[in-house]
């Protein structure tokens, strides 16, 4: 009892302390706001868009058994005014199967894009989960999508934080089944969304789990840099340097969330998801989140799942490869 009150309370620390960075990088505040949008017509992608294979790949996410599914597909585009600023409305795309019972509360799913990606590839995966009777959201991360004004990208989960607040007041939905999942950049955001804020009640997040310091410390962080290169090549002409290295990666890292390499590093963070279901998926081969940086924060969930009673809720597969 005493070990599970000590992890509860180092929960809370790290929660507050992780939440009170988030908020000192926010301009002023405006209520949440949501207006009306229009479909996305040609979606940007700032980077290739997918190929054949892997639009494939994701329209084969298993469906429920649904006769004329399009027709019995509701779409809703929207947007939340989250801050001020250009980057302070969030774009949504929610598919849900049309409901003759209003009253009826759904479970709800968040599917967040790759970097250089947008809202509408995650189409595929909303309306799978839409026929089995979630309720679908997709959201364009800050730069992307309709948001994109350069070739950047920026890990900020307030977004997240605001989207909970909006979906937990829906009359639609059940607040206590939201869950969140995310491919790469986007897993990155379901984890540390699920870390900032319990209302995600699932966390899912796909080949984003990485040991942030692990990787600089055993020269494991070429891969993930190379994934997002322009951020790192900015860096690099500040510092005045000819190669991207470790200080110009402890640079750019610490920019786009402090602590990112150190307190909320995954072997602190992942373990405050405890006890709810966490399902960590990567590629046995995948350099930009090596399995061996791992291996330290798997060990500490563990054990926060452990004093939880509840391991059966922490699950880690590997796939094929990355």
């Amino acid at each position: 009892m005493a070990e599970k009150e000590a992890i509860e309370e180092a929960q809370r620390k790290l929660r507050s302390e992780f939440l009170q960075v988030l908020r000192s990088r926010r301009p002023s505040q405006v209520p949440l706001t949501v207006e009306l949008a229009k479909p996305v017509a040609t979606p940007l992608f700032q980077d290739a868009p997918p190929s054949i294979k892997e639009i494939e790949i994701m329209e084969s996410c298993p469906k429920s058994d649904v006769e004329n599914l399009e027709d019995l597909l509701e779409e809703e585009n929207l947007y939340l005014n989250v801050e001020e600023g250009e980057q302070g409305r969030l774009p949504l795309l929610i598919l849900q199967l049309k409901e003759s019972d209003k009253q009826r509360k759904r479970p709800a799913v968040v599917f967040l894009h790759r970097s250089y990606s947008n809202k509408e590839s995650m189409r595929p995966l909303l309306k799978a989960y839409a026929s089995r009777g979630y309720i679908a959201i997709s959201v364009d991360s800050r730069y992307h999508g309709e948001r994109a004004t350069s070739a950047t990208t920026y890990l900020d989960v307030w977004d997240l934080i605001k989207l909970a607040d909006y979906l937990t007041h829906r009359e639609d939905i059940d607040p206590s089944r939201i869950g969140i999942s995310g491919e790469s950049f986007g897993g990155m955001h379901a984890w540390f969304a699920a870390v900032a804020d319990t209302r995600y009640a699932v966390v899912v997040p796909l080949i984003g789990v990485q040991g942030f310091r692990w990787a600089i410390d055993n020269d494991k962080w070429q891969a993930r840099v190379n994934s997002i290169k322009p951020l790192f090549e900015v860096a690099r002409d500040d510092l005045g340097k000819d190669v991207i290295d470790k200080e110009v990666v402890e640079k750019v890292w610490d920019r786009i969330a402090p602590g990112l390499a150190s307190q909320f590093d995954s072997p602190y963070s992942i373990p405050t998801i405890a006890p709810r279901p966490l399902l960590i998926l990567g590629g046995a081969e995948d350099r930009r989140c090596p399995v061996a940086g791992l291996e330290i924060p798997r060990s500490m969930a563990s054990q926060a799942y452990g004093e939880f009673q509840c391991l059966d809720n922490l699950k880690n597969l590997e796939f094929g490869t990355g």
